[in-house]
């Protein structure tokens, strides 16, 4: 048993929130790599009571900060690998994977470990403006533009456990929605949460992602929130979900159960 999985489980924890400070997946913008630091100094300021649920979230729910995955200057690979590794200790201890970024490549070691650690099917929902769903990006295969076809290639995640949800703006092209469209992944663009709300989308994106699956992981890009409740992402996009449709989503999962969890491109 390594360190990380025993201390989680000798400390009982429920959550586990891990680090990933990498942004060398990054097409456009860097400096998600401060991520991590951002959100723990940001969080700073906040107590563990919730007034909307009348609950303190410290008490009730046992989260540990188990740091940061570490990150090797210059080694992608090297990167991707302690991801993963610590990753699987997490997921191992029983403890909700929570995992702060960093780009959105980092599903791809996140996917890899829950694939490898889950007996069964995994099903997977992503927020995000963007599809990311270029096969690769001038022959890289690991950029965030690509995580959703490295995703659809794992032996147990169904393409149709798949929903993207928030999709909107011009970082899209018809490749990737032909790509999408092929594999049966479902796709709610942002005209569509907006027709139908949020509730209704996310009662329909639960019950495909969790459909015969064992396991449900979900993925925040902050930049499927719109620029004007997000402007810190990586790609800010207008017209994307607000604070409020992000926070209903959110409980809603919370209220169904994931297993694990991650938010990227926060600058």
């Amino acid at each position: 048993m390594e360190a990380r999985e025993r201390d989680l489980k000798t400390h009982g924890a429920r959550a586990a929130l891990l680090g990933i400070p990498y942004d060398m997946g990054g097409i456009f913008r860097s400096g998600t790599a401060a991520g991590p630091r951002g959100l723990r100094e940001a969080s700073r300021q906040y107590g563990g009571y919730f007034f909307d649920d009348d609950v303190d979230l410290l008490d009730t729910f046992k989260l540990v900060d188990c740091g940061d995955a570490r990150m090797v200057p210059a080694n992608p690979a090297q990167c991707r690998a302690a991801a993963k590794t610590a990753a699987k200790e997490i997921i191992r201890s029983g403890a909700i994977g929570i995992f702060i970024g960093g780009d959105h490549s980092i599903p791809i070691p996140l996917g890899e470990a829950i694939s490898e650690e889950t007996q069964g099917q995994v099903g997977y929902i992503v927020f995000d403006a963007n599809m990311d769903a270029e096969e690769d990006v001038d022959g890289e295969l690991n950029s965030n533009w690509s995580e959703v076809c490295r995703l659809a290639e794992l032996d147990n995640i169904n393409p149709r456990n798949m929903v993207l949800i928030g999709i909107r703006g011009a970082l899209n092209s018809r490749r990737q929605t032909e790509y999408l469209r092929e594999r049966g992944i479902r796709v709610i663009g942002m005209r569509e949460v907006i027709g139908r709300g949020i509730e209704d989308v996310m009662s329909e994106a639960l019950s495909l992602a969790s459909d015969g699956v064992e396991a449900l992981y979900v993925s925040f890009d902050t930049d499927g929130v719109d620029a004007a409740y997000a402007p810190g992402t990586s790609g800010p996009e207008p017209g994307g979900l607000t604070s409020r449709e992000i926070l209903t989503a959110a409980r809603m999962i919370v209220a169904h159960g994931a297993a694990m969890f991650d938010i990227v491109e926060y600058c």
